[in-house]
C-alpha cells in the first residue's frame, strides 16, 4: 500500500475577538480515527495539531517537513477545520487579487501581536513545494472564506468565518514560498463561474485535489451532528467514507458529501477542484484507504463475541433496548434460510462491536453476519420562547410518538427548535434560516405543532437513512438522471427550469450492474415534507442482472408558491436497493399542511412484512411498530440525489 502523510489541523478555541467554534477538534479526531482504522499502521504517518498547538509556525513547519518528501508512491493530506477569513492584500499582490483581498486560514496565534493569518498565497506556495515530492496531494478546507457574519439569523448554526483582519499587512511578512506560488490554473476542472467555485487558489500541480466546504459566495456551517458539534462538510465526508466499503473516486466522494451537506443545511455546496479533470476519477487519497472487506464477520475473541465493524464503519450506539441486530450464518453460506443464531450489539468500539449471541456457537469458527435491524434515534426537540405557550406545548408533547421526537431542555444540541411566538409556533432546524413550515397558529395549535414535528422528524430520518454495513457495492444499481437541459452533475444534482408555464421534465434510469436480481424503489422527499413512493405500482420493482427501468418525471413548483415569491424548490430523491423484495409504501405521507385539524395517529404498515427491510421501514414510519416477526434477511443500500426546479419570476 502507498504511504499516507497526513496533517490534520482543528481549532475550536481562538483568542478574542475571534469567536470560538465547537466542532473542529471533533472533525479532525474523527478523520484521525478513520485513518488509523483504515490505513495499515506501517503506512500511516499522522500528525494532528489542535487548538493552541496549531500556531502559524507549527502548521507551516509541519507542511514543509511532515507532508513533503514521501516520494512518488506516497499520498499527502492537508486537512484544516477552523475559521477562514480575509485580509487586505499588499500592493505586490494586487495584480493577482482583483478585489485586493486574500483568503486566509485563521490559526491559533494569527491575531496576536506580530501574528498573521495563513494567506491563500502562502498556503499555495507551501503546497507547491510539497506536490513534486509526493505522488498525490489532497487538501480539505472546512472553513469559510468570505462574507461578514459569524452566526446565522436563527442562532442555531455557527459559521466558520472570523472577522476580517483590519491591519494592513506588508509583503515582507509573507512566507518566502509565496513569491513562487502559481496562479490558479485556467484549466481547473469544473464550471468557471465564481458562484460555483471555492475562493481558494490552491492548485500547485497536476496530481492535486481540493475539497472545499462551499462556494465562494457561501459560508461553511457548523452544527450538531450525532450529539456533537461538527462541520457540515467534515461530518458528511466521514459518513461517505464510513458507509461505503469500496475504493471511492473523487467524483463519488463529491456526490456523497454534497447529498450529506444539503440534507442538513441550506446554501452550502461543497466544491471539488483540480487542475486535471482526470484526477476526479482517481481513488480517494490515491487509494491509500484500502477497501473494507465486503462481508461482515462474527468471531470469538478473548473479551467475547464481536463483529468486525464499529463506530468508524457506522455501527450506531444502542438506544436503550433498541440496538443493531444481526442474523448469523456459516461464513460461506447463503442468507436466504434460517440463521444459525441471532446477535445484538451491546457495545460499539471504534473498529468493532461487542455482541450478545443466541444461541451460543462454536468459538473455533468465524461466521458471516448480516444486519437485520438498526436503532432509530428520535430527533431531539427544544421548545423555547414565551412561557405560557411553551408550557402548553410541553403538555401536548407528552402524547407525541417517542420513537420520532424527544423533548430536551437545551436548544444548542437540538435537531429541531420550536419557538413560541405571540401568534403561534415556528419550527426551525439547524442550518435552515427560515421556519421549516409556516407558523402554526390558531385553535389546537399545540396539537398541530406536535403532528408537524412528527412528520418533519419522519422525513428527516428517512432522508439520512443508510445501511452502515451493506455488502452491496457502490454502483450496484447505476442511477442515470437526464433532462433536455442536460445530465445530473458529479455532485448528484440536476437543475431544471420552467419554459414559461411548462413544467420541466427529466428521466431517472436504474440499471442493475450486478450478477444477481435486485429490487429497487425510488422515493421522492419534497420540500414540504411529503414522502411519495409511487414511482412503481408496487412500491419497488425487480431488476434482473443487466436489466434497466426508466421513470419519466417532472419538476413542479405550484402556482401558489410561485405567486408568493418562491422561484426554486428542491426534491430529494432516494433510491433504495435490496437483495429481496420489499414494500416502501409504509413510508408514504402527504405534504405537510399545518392548518389541517389534528386527527388520530396515523398507523402505517404492510399487511405481512416480507423482509427485514420491510420491518425496518415500518418502524421508521409507524408508531409503536416492533422488530420481531418472520421475513427474509435483506441486504440493502441507499443512494441520494437532488432535483432543483427553477421557475423564474418573470416566466
Amino acid at each position: 500500500m502507498p504511504a499516507l502523510h497526513a496533517l490534520l489541523v482543528g481549532i475550536d478555541t481562538y483568542p478574542p475577538p475571534v469567536p470560538a467554534l465547537t466542532g473542529c477538534v471533533n472533525d479532525v479526531a474523527a478523520m484521525a480515527e478513520t485513518l488509523r482504522t483504515r490505513v495499515p499502521p506501517e503506512d500511516l504517518h499522522l500528525l494532528v495539531l489542535t487548538n493552541e498547538q496549531a500556531t502559524r509556525q507549527a502548521v507551516t513547519d509541519a507542511i514543509r517537513t511532515h507532508l513533503a518528501g514521501g516520494g512518488d508512491d506516497a499520498n499527502a493530506l492537508f486537512y484544516f477545520s477552523g475559521h477562514g477569513s480575509q485580509q487586505h492584500a499588499p500592493p505586490e499582490l494586487w495584480s493577482r487579487e482583483p478585489d485586493r483581498r486574500n483568503e486566509t486560514l485563521v490559526l491559533a496565534d494569527s491575531r496576536g501581536p506580530g501574528g498573521w493569518d495563513l494567506a491563500d498565497k502562502e498556503l499555495n506556495g507551501l503546497l507547491a513545494t510539497v506536490a513534486p515530492t509526493v505522488g498525490h496531494l489532497l487538501v480539505v478546507l472546512d472553513c469559510c472564506h468570505s462574507g461578514d457574519g459569524t452566526r446565522d439569523a436563527n442562532g442555531s448554526v455557527r459559521l466558520r468565518l472570523a472577522p476580517e483582519d483590519p491591519r494592513p499587512r506588508p509583503w515582507s511578512t509573507f512566507l518566502p514560498e509565496s513569491a513562487a506560488a502559481p496562479d490558479p490554473s485556467p484549466g481547473v476542472a469544473g464550471p468557471p463561474s465564481p458562484t460555483t467555485r471555492s475562493a481558494w487558489s490552491t492548485h500547485p500541480g497536476p496530481h492535486h485535489v481540493l475539497l472545499a466546504a462551499c462556494r465562494a459566495s457561501e459560508t461553511a456551517k457548523e452544527l450538531t451532528w450525532g450529539g456533537r458539534g461538527r462541520g457540515a462538510l467534515s461530518a458528511a465526508l466521514e459518513r461517505a467514507l464510513r458507509d461505503n466499503a469500496g475504493n471511492l473516486t473523487y467524483r463519488d466522494i463529491h456526490r456523497f458529501v454534497t447529498a450529506g451537506v444539503l440534507a442538513r443545511v441550506e446554501d452550502q455546496h461543497p466544491q471539488l477542484e483540480t487542475a486535471d479533470a482526470a484526477e476526479l476519477d482517481r481513488a480517494f487519497l490515491g487509494g491509500a484507504l484500502p477497501p473494507r472487506p465486503m462481508q461482515l464477520t462474527l468471531s470469538r475473541r478473548p473479551d467475547g463475541w464481536s463483529i468486525d465493524a464499529g463506530a468508524v464503519h457506522g455501527i450506531p450506539e444502542p438506544i436503550g433496548a433498541d440496538t443493531t441486530e444481526l442474523a448469523v450464518y456459516a461464513v460461506a453460506g447463503e442468507t436466504d434460510g434460517a440463521p444459525l443464531a441471532e446477535a445484538s450489539v451491546t457495545t460499539v468500539l471504534p473498529d468493532r462491536s461487542m455482541v450478545d449471541l443466541t444461541p451460543d456457537l462454536d468459538p473455533g469458527f468465524v461466521y458471516r453476519a448480516v444486519i437485520t435491524s438498526i436503532p432509530l434515534t428520535p430527533l431531539d426537540v427544544a421548545i423555547v420562547g414565551e412561557h405560557v405557550s411553551t408550557v402548553a406545548l410541553h403538555e401536548a408533547a407528552a402524547s407525541a410518538d417517542s420513537t420520532l421526537i424527544r423533548v430536551i431542555e437545551e436548544a444548542g444540541g437540538a435537531d429541531l427548535v420550536v419557538r413560541a411566538l405571540p401568534d403561534g409556533f415556528a419550527i426551525t432546524r439547524p442550518g435552515v434560516t427560515r421556519p421549516l413550515v409556516p407558523v402554526v397558529a390558531g385553535q389546537h395549535r399545540e396539537e398541530r405543532t406536535i403532528v408537524a414535528l412528527e412528520r418533519v422528524a419522519r422525513w428527516l430520518r428517512l432522508a439520512s437513512l443508510g445501511n452502515p454495513a451493506t455488502q452491496l457495492p457502490q454502483g450496484s444499481v447505476r442511477v442515470d438522471v437526464d433532462s433536455p437541459a442536460g445530465r445530473m452533475g458529479d455532485d448528484g444534482r440536476l437543475e431544471i427550469s420552467y419554459d414559461g408555464d411548462r413544467a420541466p421534465t427529466f428521466t431517472v434510469a436504474l440499471t442493475n450492474t450486478t450478477t444477481r436480481p435486485l429490487w429497487c424503489a425510488l422515493l421522492d422527499l419534497t420540500e414540504a415534507y411529503g414522502i411519495f413512493t409511487d414511482a412503481f405500482p408496487s412500491g419497488s420493482i425487480s431488476l434482473d442482472p443487466g436489466a434497466a427501468v426508466s421513470v419519466a418525471l417532472a419538476g413542479h413548483l405550484s402556482d401558489e408558491l410561485w405567486q408568493s415569491g418562491t422561484v426554486m424548490i428542491t426534491d430529494h430523491l432516494k433510491v433504495v436497493t435490496s437483495t429481496v423484495e420489499f414494500d416502501p409504501r409504509s413510508l408514504e405521507q402527504p405534504e405537510l399542511d399545518v392548518d389541517a385539524a389534528p386527527g388520530p395517529p396515523v398507523v402505517r404498515g404492510v399487511a405481512s412484512p416480507r423482509s427485514t427491510l420491510d420491518r425496518l421501514l415500518v418502524r421508521l414510519a409507524t408508531r409503536g411498530a416492533g422488530t420481531a416477526g418472520p421475513g427474509a434477511v435483506a441486504d440493502w443500500r441507499t443512494d441520494d440525489f437532488h432535483i432543483v426546479t427553477r421557475r423564474p419570476a418573470d416566466g
